[in-house]
């Protein structure tokens, strides 16, 4: 029997799929989770992100310039912001200063993954590489069984509507002439197929952009 496992992170799950297909009977459940996987792989690289919600612990960015005042967050919608912290002493051997609670704060209410700073961000140092550290938590809550409740299980419908849409399109183009090549040894499938207008607007509203770190 696989061993196989659904991503914790996946953006839907296979019930879900079979649901829509109207299938009963468990034979496809492992090419399903395979396909679901690759398709959660596939939109989280476009996006840029990570959905589900995580704890990132001393994520570090760079700093452009003295002047700067904000850090755009690699991953949104933030949920806590915990602590920021400002590099000292030598490139090799550093030492970790920490902001104050006055200090900074999150932009608006924490969708924009945007922090803003009160305070000189490199307080009084050169601007440059891994210079701050922030430690937060950001995503959406996946709770399937609870999909539905707004307190449980934030991943928005869209987006889940869109995984759901490109797996079952994965999987019916499984038996169509002139496939694409698909790995299923490795738990991967690549399709060469071209995403819909609406689909690629999805994926537009949910991509970040790469920060300078």
């Amino acid at each position: 029997m696989s061993q196989e496992k659904l991503y914790p992170h996946a953006l839907t799950i296979v019930d879900r799929i079979k649901d829509k297909l109207g299938i009963t009977k468990t034979e496809p459940d492992v090419v399903l989770q395979r396909i679901i996987n690759s398709i959660t792989d596939f939109i989280e690289n476009e996006c840029n992100r990570r959905f589900k919600e995580t704890t990132y612990t001393d994520e570090i960015y760079s700093v452009n310039g003295e002047r700067q005042s904000h850090i755009f967050l690699k991953q949104a919608p933030v949920t806590a912001l915990t602590s920021a912290k400002y590099r000292q002493g030598a490139i090799g051997t550093p030492t970790w200063g920490t902001y104050t609670a006055n200090d900074y704060e999150l932009s608006g209410d924490g969708k924009s993954g945007i922090v803003k700073f009160y305070t000189l961000l490199t307080q009084g140092l050169t601007p440059g590489n891994n210079t701050v550290k922030i430690s937060y938590t950001a995503g959406y809550k996946i709770s399937w069984p609870d999909a539905g409740n707004t307190a449980l299980h934030t991943l928005p419908a869209d987006l889940t509507e869109l995984a759901e849409r490109l797996v079952i399109k994965a999987y019916k183009k499984r038996e169509m002439p002139g496939k694409s090549t698909e790995k299923f040894d490795t738990g991967f499938i690549t399709w060469n197929t071209a995403l819909d207008d609406d689909e690629k607007s999805i994926l537009s509203s949910y991509r970040r952009l790469t920060p300078f770190v």
